[in-house]
């Protein structure tokens, strides 16, 4: 019995020893399935937000596209704080860019965007000769358990396509611009029947002779006269500025040197309807200074010059696609040097075309000819080393980064045709020429069957512009809407009607000339002389790194 009792006692030992051991192993099991557990959420955990952070990182780029898009100029260095090495030195305030924008304020530090799960930090590079910004974005996301926060660093390209419309920030552009200051003569001379209803510029003496005026004969298209020298009746000068009957009176006129009679060497006096000068002179109540403050206009030097035949979309140096005209039909030699022997004749008896795109597969350049429909597709830059003719009815239109005319679009990417064309030598429009802009409103030409319609052209959407080195000369009974700046001589013959701006060393009218009103200019061709480039469309970030 006590053996049996001794036994007894044995197995309850064993029993114990047996419980406490399986005890340890459950526990031990339990601690490891804990601890897999744990680790396992960790990894999940941190899995996440490594996705997280890259999504975080990826929402910065893109806020970072955004911003370009809505900058009053996505050309400037400074709109996506660059950081070290490449922050410039003013970052804490740059200038407004285009002049008159917004401010930036302080650029120096990045961009935090805090977001749903963490922040994004962001800033950019950008590269003037490729326009692309080269744009740095770091997620960054909460670890829960402690420790550091999981990052993810994206580098991504946003390339900026420059609009074929920029925003006007030259206000010589508002005028028929004339900058010739010879002393003692007349500098502009309005002669015979000649009727402007454009605002005039002249930094020197204008001549009124028999009939010519300069009136305004549209409230919506308010005309503005500004002589820095004299204004002069000279002998039989029966008309003036505005008219008395009916009474047409321009909106401001701002006269440096004074009306005089007779001869610019004749002496001056303040300009007045009264006696005993009574000058045929009819402006607005309020509007008539004799302050006539200098306007700035541009001035294209030899270095501007170099610069356009470098850049030009379209050139002897950027040649047309496969199937398009010849690189030798824009110049003969590879220099600048107005060396073309045959004259570029815009518009001949055949069809031509002529497209170039950037390395994004972009439009940048079109010049095409539909001989038959007398149709002008146009975007973009063209430089020609010598000279050009025009002939016959011309109706320009536009055409989008893609090549095509978008038919009913506002017309911000190509509808009415936007274009700048750089012409060393001279441009010549032949007698009874017509060249006619686009209604960008109806998708429709300018020209009405033999003429320009100077109602329908809309010339903030729609505009040609050339850049002649030796001149312009728009010949009689020619029409014309588009724009001239020229350092040379603009020659208006006989009863030619123009409509547009122009900038000019000296010009010189014919009889019954007619200068049509041009109302205040929103936009620009690309690449319009004295214009920064502000306006570009951010393309789509292209991920280089992340």
């Amino acid at each position: 019995m006590k053996r049996l009792h001794r036994m007894a006692g044995d197995e309850r030992g064993f029993a114990l020893v047996l419980a406490l051991g399986i005890t340890v192993v459950l526990s031990m099991t339990v601690v490891t399935v804990v601890e897999s557990t744990t680790a396992n959420s960790r990894a999940s955990v941190q899995s996440k937000n490594r996705v997280s952070a890259y999504n975080l990182a990826e929402a910065g780029v893109n806020n970072a596209s955004a911003i370009l898009r809505n900058a009053s100029n996505s050309y400037d260095p400074h709109v996506l704080h660059p950081q070290p090495p490449n922050q410039p030195t003013d970052c804490a305030s740059p200038p407004a860019s285009p002049a008159g924008s917004p401010l930036l304020g302080n650029t120096c530090s990045p961009f935090v965007f805090n977001l749903d799960g963490g922040t994004a930090t962001v800033s950019g590079v950008f590269d003037s000769s490729s326009t692309n910004w080269t744009v740095t974005s770091t997620g960054q996301t909460r670890n829960p358990y402690g420790g550091q926060a999981t990052t993810r660093t994206l580098t991504a390209i946003i390339h900026i396509r420059a609009q074929a419309a920029q925003n006007n920030v030259v206000p010589a552009w508002n005028y028929v611009f004339v900058k010739d200051t010879t002393p003692n003569v007349c500098n502009v001379t309005l002669d015979q029947t000649t009727a402007l209803t454009a605002s005039l510029y002249t930094e020197g003496n204008l001549c009124f002779k028999n009939q010519a005026s300069i009136s305004e004969t549209n409230a919506a298209d308010p005309v503005s006269l500004e002589v820095r020298g004299k204004l002069v009746w000279l002998s039989g000068a029966s008309k003036g500025v505005g008219q008395s009957s009916p009474l047409q009176q321009i909106s401001s006129a701002k006269i440096g040197g004074g009306c005089a009679t007779g001869a610019v060497t004749n002496t001056a006096h303040t300009c007045t309807t009264s006696s005993p000068y009574n000058d045929y002179f009819y402006v607005k109540p309020g509007g008539y200074d004799t302050n006539a403050p200098a306007i700035t206009s541009p001035a294209v030097t030899s270095t501007d010059w170099d610069g356009y035949y470098q850049s030009a979309s379209i050139s002897r140096l950027s040649p047309c696609l496969s199937g398009g005209l010849a690189g030798t039909a824009f110049d003969n030699d590879t220099v600048r040097n107005n060396s073309l022997p045959a004259t570029f004749n815009l518009t001949p008896s055949t069809n031509y075309t002529c497209q170039t795109k950037d390395l994004n597969g972009s439009v940048i350049g079109e010049l095409d000819w539909d001989a038959t429909n007398h149709l002008l597709s146009i975007r973009g830059n063209v430089f020609i080393d010598g000279n050009v003719s025009i002939n016959g009815v011309v109706k320009y239109r536009g055409v989008n980064y893609k090549g095509l005319h978008p038919a009913g679009s506002d017309g911000s990417d190509g509808l009415g045709g936007e274009m700048v064309m750089y012409v060393s030598g001279t441009v010549s429009l032949t007698n009874g020429g017509v060249f006619c802009g686009w209604n960008t409103t109806t998708d429709t030409s300018a020209y009405n069957g033999s003429t320009c319609d100077f109602s329908a052209w809309t010339p903030s959407t729609s505009m040609f512009m050339f850049v002649a080195g030796g001149g312009v000369t728009l010949g009689q009974s020619s029409y014309f809407q588009g724009a001239i700046f020229t350092p040379g001589n603009l020659n208006l013959g006989q009863s030619s009607q123009t409509e547009g701006p122009s900038i000019t060393g000296s010009i010189t009218l014919g009889q019954s000339v007619q200068m049509k009103p041009l109302p205040g200019l929103a936009d620009l061709p690309l690449g319009a002389p004295g214009n920064p480039n502000t306006s570009g469309v951010p393309a789509a970030p292209v991920y280089t790194n992340g």
